[in-house]
């Protein structure tokens, strides 16, 4: 079965892959995409910005996208995300998530917003990460506390404005899940004001912006006289893009609920 796709934010750097990728995947159509209102291409022939075989115009109104589409693939930004869950809700349009920097707000607004709609959100669209924050977990559990202190590094290019990435805190909210903790009671984001040592049970993350890299994420367990290492290095954006494709035609199918990668891997 093809399946209509929209894009919001198709000329982003998620969105533009998106697009590409959806106009040549035999089993996706790509139903149009919308970009903010401002935006110096709005009304232009998505084609002739993208190099890409299509004659869709690049629209500002969302809602004439998720009027027209199965499913809406959003890698926007928080607050353009509120905007899509609204349309979704208004059109009952499934909604890939890949947005990051999502509040506690605004993943209330998401879980209401799945008692109507099938939505899918993750931090991270790839199959690899998804595989491992599921190893993570696994670990933590048999590992304890008192035996393996956990580490997250993360290094991703430098235009991401937030830090941590999602996926290291999606990282540490599961190796905190697999020790039936708090992962709010024991994140450390900074440690350069402390004046003690590292206490037991903490998730320490630290963070590295620079270049062009898509994204690296190591989770280190480190004993007294052993360590180890879980890590995935992402080589381009196209397993985000490959993952999202797969993300929405695995939602497409779906009764409204909140989904995420681990249930479209792991049913």
């Amino acid at each position: 079965m093809t399946i209509n796709i929209g894009v919001a934010g198709c000329l982003g750097r998620m969105g533009s892959e998106l697009v590409k990728k959806i106009i040549l995947n035999k089993k996706t159509n790509f139903s149009g995409g919308f970009e903010q209102a401002n935006h110096k291409d709005v009304n232009k022939n998505i084609g002739d910005v993208l190099k890409c075989e299509s004659d869709k115009k690049i629209l500002k109104n969302g809602l004439d996208i998720f009027n027209n589409s199965d499913v809406v693939i959003d890698f926007t930004i928080p607050q353009s995300t509120k905007k899509n869950i609204d349309f979704a809700r208004e059109t009952k349009t499934a909604l890939v998530i890949g947005t990051t920097g999502l509040d506690q707000a605004m993943m209330n607004l998401i879980y209401k917003a799945s008692n109507t709609v099938a939505i899918l959100q993750s931090t991270n669209m790839s199959l690899g990460v998804n595989v491992l924050i599921n190893l993570v977990e696994k670990t933590a559990a048999s590992l304890s506390a008192s035996n393996y202190d956990i580490e997250i590094s993360e290094t991703h290019h430098k235009h991401k404005i937030d830090a941590p990435s999602g996926t290291a805190l999606t990282l540490g909210e599961h190796a905190a899940k697999g020790r039936k903790e708090n992962f709010h009671d024991i994140k450390v984001f900074d440690r350069t004001k402390n004046t003690f040592e590292r206490k037991k049970g903490e998730i320490g993350f630290s963070v590295t912006r620079g270049g062009e890299i898509p994204g690296e994420h190591t989770v280190s367990f480190i004993g007294n006289n052993d360590r180890i290492d879980f890590q995935h290095k992402a080589y381009s954006r196209s397993i985000f893009v490959s993952g999202a494709i797969e993300a929405a035609r695995f939602l497409v199918k779906k009764e409204p609920g909140l989904y995420t990668m681990k249930d479209m891997i792991f049913f």
